[in-house]
């Protein structure tokens, strides 16, 4: 609690009653220490050996990778591609930072000697864009939606890597655009499931047959709510492989809801049922953001993830400082910069569904940090998590590897 002191008396106590400095300070107490003893015994059939992978290199003459919000990410072959994404190169947001869209593409080479090899590729994606869906499918790494500048996206892009070269190829586009949607696929049908558009989160549900383009994407029955930053993933149920769609968050009052519900989408019957809840330590647990892949015969992983409390409480400080006069908004802009920048992280527990028995299980936890608004894919046996946000307004240009044991 030494750090809380600290940013406590840094703040102009002067402007603020004794009631209102004894609630802000017991209300972080609570929360920092919730954090902190948020940490569940470890258990279960998982068992995961983290590695990093060399460090994504800068970009062109810059001197500094600082990392990579919802990059376009995937594997092909013994290539694993890194590509656009947002950042903020020259603040911190709250401190006026602007944020960067980027158009770069990155591959690493797995050579046949073990070694390792960064390149910057002389294509470049289309324009500088972030919080695509990908999916990396047996034709190659698929980017669907996302954002650049101007807002939502409807594009959907094929990337095929052989010998070093990188090939673009351009799918139907979606119905609707849309930014950071969830997708998954089963077999050569790929599923997107819903996302934000310019007025917030949308339960839109799309398919695509990667064998039958012509055909384009098919509307499927909409999400029962409407969602954003959730983990979708297929898996079998114990009769068919069916959709999941994991936790996200909702923006419906003044604040963001962040959901443990579990929806599962069944295709023999092409309608969706609430399967239950993000349990761990045997508390019901609100994550978005996080990531999530199919492991086994019956199981889900989900790596990490934001649970809002922090989240949540920037909305509250910043719809007071909305309504607050000059002398009370320092005070607030002061509450608001410590508290971002005494943020803990996120989640670093992973958690194990079983789609049968539908129990929960933690399995370990993430090393050395837990980033979010990124994707997590298999790279033959090894789960690949790259770049992405591991403090607010903060990436990491580290690659995490997973071996699955």
């Amino acid at each position: 609690m030494k750090n809380l002191s600290q940013m406590c008396r840094r703040f102009k106590w002067n402007i603020c009653s004794q009631r209102n400095r004894y609630l802000i300070f017991i209300t972080l107490s609570i929360i920092l220490m919730t954090l902190n003893l948020c940490t569940p015994p470890v258990s279960g059939r998982f068992r995961l050996q983290w590695k990093l992978l060399p460090e994504i290199p800068p970009a062109g003459s810059k001197r500094i990778q600082p990392g990579l919000a919802g990059p376009v990410a995937g594997a092909c072959r013994n290539f694993l591609m890194v590509a656009g994404g947002a950042n903020f190169e020259d603040n911190l947001p709250w401190r006026g930072g602007n944020k960067s869209y980027h158009d770069e593409i990155f591959l690493l080479e797995k050579k046949t000697d073990g070694t390792w090899l960064w390149k910057q590729t002389a294509e470049k994606l289309p324009y500088p864009m972030a919080y695509a869906a990908c999916l990396t499918t047996a034709k190659g790494v698929i980017s669907i939606g996302g954002e650049n500048e101007t807002g939502p996206v409807r594009d959907v892009r094929l990337f095929v890597f052989g010998n070093g070269t990188l090939f673009t190829e351009y799918l139907p586009s979606l119905p609707v655009a849309v930014t950071s949607p969830g997708a998954t696929s089963i077999g050569y049908r790929i599923f997107v499931a819903g996302g934000s558009d310019t007025a917030g989160a949308v339960s839109h549900f799309f398919t695509l047959d990667l064998n039958n383009l012509q055909k384009g994407w098919e509307i499927l029955p909409d999400l029962p709510v409407p969602v954003t930053h959730s983990v979708v993933v297929a898996q079998k149920d114990g009769t068919e492989d069916c959709i999941y769609v994991i936790g996200g968050r909702n923006r419906t009052s003044d604040v963001h809801t962040f959901f443990s519900t579990i929806w599962k989408y069944v295709p023999s019957k092409a309608l969706w049922q609430m399967e239950g809840d993000i349990f761990s330590d045997g508390k019901r647990l609100p994550l978005s953001a996080g990531t999530g892949i199919a492991a086994g015969k019956n199981h889900i992983l989900l790596f990490g993830g934001d649970p809002g409390i922090f989240f949540n409480l920037t909305e509250r400080l910043n719809n007071a400082l909305d309504i607050s006069g000059d002398s009370v908004k320092q005070l607030l802009l002061a509450c608001k910069d410590s508290l971002l920048v005494h943020h803990p992280g996120f989640s670093r527990t992973v958690l194990a569904y079983n789609t049968i028995t539908k129990n929960w299980e933690n399995t370990g936890y993430m090393q050395p940090d837990s980033p979010v608004t990124t994707v997590a894919f298999f790279w033959g046996d090894n789960v690949i998590i790259p770049s992405g946000e591991i403090n607010p307004g903060v990436r990491t240009p580290q690659v995490l590897l997973a071996e699955l044991q």
